[in-house]
């Protein structure tokens, strides 16, 4: 059972450089009842504004010029110049081979959506987003949400870097309520 979700509040900011993309993606969550959403045609843009104010969930698309969008994930999730680097990132993107998906993950990405997007699969992520917080990930290769999607116990010697930490996730928590999806 799908909960109704409020994202009247919801403040998102979005990245791409394509003007198109621009309009779809302020249409749709604007179909959600998203009245709050900042868009930005580059990385360094984005990256501006998120250090004035926070958003409540990223959007980026991955191939962007002169920056990607790997990289601003990366630098968010590094906490470079005081942003909050546990912010939910969503990517959207036409590349949806399973090395673009896995290195998008690996950069600290929370999800992955493939373009060509509608309201029900945006509003889905967003969602699935709230209701399946994953715990994040402080190690020195790696910093964003657990890259597992079972949580099943582990047996093996030495499961991550003895450096490691995690967190409860709730700095990146985009609602604190959740139910079943």
């Amino acid at each position: 059972m799908t909960k109704n979700y409020n994202f009247t509040n919801l403040d998102i900011l979005f990245v791409d450089d394509n003007k198109n993309m621009h309009l779809l993606i302020k249409s749709l969550l604007l179909a959600m009842g998203i009245i709050k959403s900042r868009g930005c045609f580059d990385p360094n843009e984005m990256f501006r504004i998120m250090q004035e104010q926070t958003p409540d969930v990223v959007i980026t698309d991955l191939t962007m010029a002169p920056d990607n969008g790997l990289e601003l994930i990366k630098r968010i999730r590094r906490g470079e110049n005081n942003v909050d680097p546990y912010v939910p990132i969503l990517v959207l993107s036409g590349h949806t081979d399973i090395a673009t998906v896995i290195e998008a993950r690996d950069a600290g990405a929370t999800e992955f959506l493939a373009k060509p997007i509608s309201v029900g699969s945006l509003y889905d992520r967003l969602v699935w987003m709230i209701e399946h917080p994953r715990p994040f990930i402080k190690a020195a290769g790696y910093v964003g949400p657990d890259r597992r999607r079972a949580m099943r116990g582990y047996e093996g010697l030495e499961r991550r870097d003895e450096t490691a930490q995690e967190t409860d996730g709730s700095e990146g928590a985009l609602i604190s309520s959740g139910g079943a999806r």
